[in-house]
């Protein structure tokens, strides 16, 4: 976008908002405007039907993650979260499997959200998600 369009959206009451790297709630690479009274989103992304299954999460050795499964408009889609994620953000003591379980199962709803987020990116391909994904410090507590 030049300055000069810039300027004109400005000018007619638009803002223009780019798209950060994550938890942004909208796709890379995707421009939106933003206005007081501007109606949501109805493309496909944003209507795309994401639903975590009350499974209960698996650990898998092969690459120390707690697996957990989505539903993205009817289809399963696998997820899961690193245990070095769980221990760094969630409490979840090292080398302790029913601990990283435990921390999973706490932070479910939080876990299930960055989710959320990165499947709507990812246009609903499978997610892996690392302790570089959420904020700094633990939420446990």
């Amino acid at each position: 976008m030049t300055t000069r369009d810039a300027k004109q959206q400005a000018v007619a009451g638009w803002t223009v908002v780019r798209t950060r790297e994550y938890h942004s709630r909208v796709l890379r690479d995707r421009r939106m405007r933003a206005g007081p009274d501007l109606p949501p989103d109805t493309s496909d992304e944003a209507t795309m039907e994401i639903r975590f299954p009350a499974d209960a999460p698996a650990y898998r050795d092969s690459n120390l993650t707690v697996v957990f499964p989505a539903l993205v408009d009817g289809e399963p889609v696998p997820c899961a979260i690193s245990v070095e994620a769980l221990e760094d953000h969630f409490g979840a003591y090292s080398e302790n499997l029913e601990g990283w379980l435990r921390a999973f199962d706490a932070g479910r709803e939080r876990i299930e959200a960055v989710a959320r987020e990165h499947l709507q990116i990812s246009n609903g391909t499978p997610v892996l998600l690392k302790s570089g994904h959420f904020p700094p410090g633990n939420a446990a507590g």
